[in-house]
């Protein structure tokens, strides 16, 4: 379910910073993964339980800056691919 994503994180050059999200007892939450690709776009992964994840990408700049390509939820075997698929740079 999460290979593509994984293989992604093994890359260093792939930008991929992530993070444990923890409530008040230190339990975690959710893992958090984002990237900034070429200043241009936003890549977003939260995977908040084994059957639950959120992938988005936004641009960051121009006249759509904060407009969403992609925002879903869903079985990470659904919605990380088509995070994975995007090409790196936006046209």
């Amino acid at each position: 379910m999460l290979e593509p994503l994984l293989a992604l994180c093994e890359r260093a050059d792939t930008g991929w910073r992530f993070r444990h999200k923890r409530d008040a007892a230190g339990e975690v939450t959710a893992i958090q993964g984002i990237r900034i690709v070429d200043g241009s776009h936003i890549d977003v992964v939260r995977i908040i339980a084994h059957d639950r994840v959120v992938v988005a990408r936004a641009r960051l700049v121009g006249e759509r800056a904060g407009d969403f390509v992609l925002n879903v939820e869903g079985r990470p075997e659904k919605v990380i691919p088509l995070l994975v698929s995007l090409p790196d740079r936006e046209a």
